[in-house]
């Protein structure tokens, strides 16, 4: 029997219809509600904000990307590529698109595993202080296999893209790196002091040598280029274009095969500098320092254990000698002496002096570098045999001052103002000097030594060659460059009071060379041609009474070898400047190397 189910009362049947009118209400607020609150969204997004939000989804679609400027190229005197650009691939990291550093790292860790620990790090603290809308490149030159890897799971990281960059590259590796320098990558002390608009885009700048010194030149400017992409950032098509300026490509006076050769004359483990100039207009025909490293260690960053390495290394390769060194110039200064002794009637160029092997003033004993002395000797005599004993009493006629001014003229005492940053001043010491820097008078004992390249005098490399250049030249103050179109002041001319007195001193010289008596005779045997030259010894530290062992005494503490010389005589095409540091005797390891650059410049020459 069936039961019929019936609302027991008319007040639960108003109660249920209550209810559901309720629901209804609600679910209609509810709706209205929602509805309302879009509808404000939209209206705050399209009325109030709707330049912002337009800019943000152009800026979606459309990109601008800067376009850094090539780099110029370095050439040598005969037009031989001396830096050049190669295309290789990189991988451009843009921030706002990378959800997962940890993770991107771990890829790039496992994609490159050429790229050592540390610069992995390093370039990833990088990118974590890096603004979200920018964009910056690896300092990694992929190889193709590994721009092949990256292809394949390029998809897997959106924040991630391949592309093709110009990188610095020396094609000579470590020859003339001190000339040439290198460019690394901009640091943060280098970016605050540069015009960011003329470095965007930019990774590296010119950190040594010509790269530093012409870096305005070298560099360009950088271009801009707009395109429009899609929801995947791929490139639809450019909408604007303003092309980067390309840096100028510069010419160097330096002969690569020159420079080539003299730097193979230092054997292994051989420290010093040669520097050849052209005595007729200073152009630097060769310029070493030794020894060198290769400069492409820099371009993509050195890492810290090779960079330690060279810094560390005891023969510190880091050290541009040419310029910085500062030595002894020893004997190679008797010449210019001599010079200033003669044109300010000091001494008669044939006025003998007797050299029983020292020279003796207030009880203290001056040796000669020859223990037996040179005998009767004029001032050829002592600049052919390099007698020291005339120079020390020749010294306390003159008096330092007048050495100072002597010297002064070609150069000692002050920088060449060569195209190479950072050059070095060396010590051309006089009365004031002393007193301004030392607080002390000065002493005539120290006149003495100071004849023959010793005491206070330090010289560098350039500025021996400069001032032998210029006694070549006759006179003429020449400026050493390396940029070939480089526009140089009008040269002064060094006062001749009497041109004999200037061929005397280079009659002298070429004694040295040609004579039976002269320090570097066996050297100047068979050149077929003729040249001046002056040997120079110059010591470490002071011997006092002791005779001088090499045998006994730390390697470090043997003599610098030095020489300086030009030629042709009778037309001199090229002064050359040689030290060898631990040398010993400047007739026996610095001269034959000046001969031989002499001899491979007028051989590359001769037509």
């Amino acid at each position: 029997m069936s039961e019929r189910l019936d609302f027991n009362s008319d007040a639960e049947a108003f109660a249920e219809k209550k209810l559901f009118r309720n629901r209804l209400l609600f679910g209609f607020i509810f709706v209205l509600t929602l509805f309302g609150v879009l509808i404000g969204r939209m209206v705050y997004l399209q009325w109030f904000n709707f330049e912002h939000y337009h800019l943000l989804a152009e800026d979606n679609r459309i990109s601008i990307e800067t376009l850094p400027p090539t780099r110029g190229k370095i050439y040598d005197r005969n037009h031989v590529l001396l830096a050049d650009n190669q295309p290789v691939f990189t991988l451009k990291f843009t921030r706002e698109k990378i959800d997962d550093l940890a993770q991107t790292e771990a890829f790039i860790s496992e994609l490159l595993p050429n790229l050592s620990e540390a610069q992995r790090h390093k370039f990833f603290e990088k990118l974590r202080r890096t603004g979200r809308s920018r964009s910056i490149l690896l300092p990694y030159s992929l190889s193709e296999e590994e721009a092949a890897q990256f292809a394949v799971q390029s998809y897997q990281h959106p924040g991630l893209s391949l592309t093709a960059r110009l990188k610095r590259v020396y094609p000579f590796g470590p020859t003339a790196v001190h000339a040439l320098g290198y460019v690394g990558r901009i640091n943060s002390k280098e970016l605050s002091q540069l015009d960011e608009r003329d470095y965007r885009g930019t990774e590296v700048i010119g950190k040594l040598g010509i790269e530093k010194y012409y870096e305005s030149r070298l560099h360009g400017e950088p271009g801009i280029q707009q395109v429009e992409t899609n929801a995947k950032g791929r490139v639809l098509r450019k909408l604007e274009n303003i092309p980067a300026i390309p840096g100028d490509d510069i010419q160097l006076t330096l002969d690569i095969q020159l420079q080539q050769y003299a730097e193979s004359l230092f054997s292994e483990h051989k420290r010093g500098s040669i520097i050849a100039l052209d005595p007729k207009t200073g152009e630097v025909l060769a310029y070493v320092s030794m020894p060198v490293f290769d400069p492409n260690l820099f371009v993509d960053g050195i890492d810290q254990t090779t960079y330690s390495a060279l810094l560390n290394n005891p023969h510190r390769p880091m050290i541009n000698r040419g310029i910085n060194g500062q030595y002894p110039p020893g004997s190679t200064i008797k010449p210019f002496v001599a010079l200033g002794a003669i044109e300010n009637n000091y001494i008669s160029p044939l006025k003998k002096i007797f050299d029983p092997g020292y020279f003796e003033y207030k009880n203290h004993r001056y040796r000669d570098w020859k223990r037996t002395g040179h005998g009767l000797v004029d001032m050829n005599d002592a600049i052919t045999q390099s007698c020291d004993t005339y120079f020390y009493e020749l010294s306390l006629d003159m008096g330092i001052d007048a050495i100072h001014d002597a010297l002064a003229p070609f150069g000692f005492g002050n920088v060449t103002q060569i195209d190479i940053p950072g050059e070095s001043k060396g010590i051309l010491p006089s009365q004031e000097w002393k007193k301004t820097t030392k607080g002390e008078p000065w002493y005539r004992g120290e006149t003495i030594i100071s004849s023959i390249g010793q005491g206070y005098n330090l010289t560098t490399p350039v500025q021996l060659a400069k001032a032998t250049a210029i006694l070549a030249n006759g006179g003429k103050i020449i400026q050493p460059h390396l940029l070939k179109d480089a526009k140089l002041p009008a040269p002064q001319q060094i006062e001749i009071k009497d041109i004999q007195n200037w061929n005397r001193v280079i009659a002298a010289m070429h004694n040295v060379m040609h004579s039976p008596r002269g320090t570097a005779r066996k050297h100047g045997q068979g050149l077929g041609f003729e040249m001046a030259g002056k040997t120079g010894t110059a010591q470490v530290f002071s011997l006092n009474e002791a005779d001088y062992d090499a045998d006994s005494i730390d390697k470090r503490l043997h003599d610098h070898s030095l020489f300086v010389g030009f030629g042709p005589i009778e037309n001199p095409q090229i002064a050359v400047a040689v030290i060898v540091e631990n040398g010993g005797s400047g007739s026996g390891t610095a001269a034959p190397m000046a001969v031989d650059v002499i001899k491979k410049y007028l051989e590359l020459n001769t037509p």
